[in-house]
């Protein structure tokens, strides 16, 4: 039985990997640091493996892992510290049915292992009263996005100005403020504001 685990902190990965071995010690584990070295691991696999993944690796969410497994029918459960509503959704999109905040207590974990290798749901207590509450959150819905978009909103969220940005991307002025309202557009966005931190928020750049 093989897994491939994800997080950017060793401590944490060495902690999956030993809670995995006692619950099953003929498990084969791979240890990946960054989604880059996760992907090529988990292309590498079959449908009869799993993969363990944080979303905040280095920065923001990321859900490129859960997305690459529902594309490949292997299962995936995440370990994050981040819980909120329209995160879970995008993770139901990606077929994700074990999900375990890092808050919750260690028996959580051990139940969030067993049930990804059954094919169970599970969802710890704390994602569970995240799906209950009734609390608004900000809004931050997945943004769509072209490649040339991507590539704007990558300059720009490091603090450059819209000039130093057109000038780093080698573009008109014109076309960088073409690029900006047609996203914003795109994404009902009310403000530059809301784009950029919904950019931020998706981790886009770590993709």
């Amino acid at each position: 039985m093989k897994f491939v685990l994800l997080d950017d902190h060793h401590a944490i990965l060495l902690f999956l990997q030993q809670t995995i071995v006692d619950i099953i010690p003929s498990a084969e584990v791979v240890l990946c640091s960054t989604i880059h070295d996760a992907k090529i691991a988990i292309n590498e696999l079959d449908s009869s493996a799993f993969v363990i993944c944080d979303l905040e690796v280095n920065s923001g969410r990321n859900t490129a892992i859960p997305e690459l497994c529902a594309e490949l029918s292997i299962n995936c459960m995440v370990y994050s510290s981040h819980v909120d509503k329209v995160l879970l959704l995008e993770l139901e999109n990606c077929k994700v049915r074990v999900y375990v905040s890092k808050l919750s207590k260690f028996e959580s974990l051990q139940k969030g292992i067993e049930s990804l290798v059954l094919g169970n749901k599970y969802y710890c207590p704390f994602v569970t009263e995240t799906v209950a509450s009734k609390e608004e959150s900000i809004e931050t819905e997945k943004l769509q996005l072209t490649e040339g978009q991507i590539r704007v909103l990558n300059v720009m969220v490091k603090g450059f100005n819209r000039v130093q940005a057109a000038k780093i991307l080698r573009i008109t002025l014109t076309t960088l403020n073409n690029h900006i309202a047609r996203t914003r557009e795109m994404n009902d966005c009310e403000n530059f504001d809301e784009l950029l931190r919904r950019f931020r928020y998706w981790d886009y750049w770590n993709g």
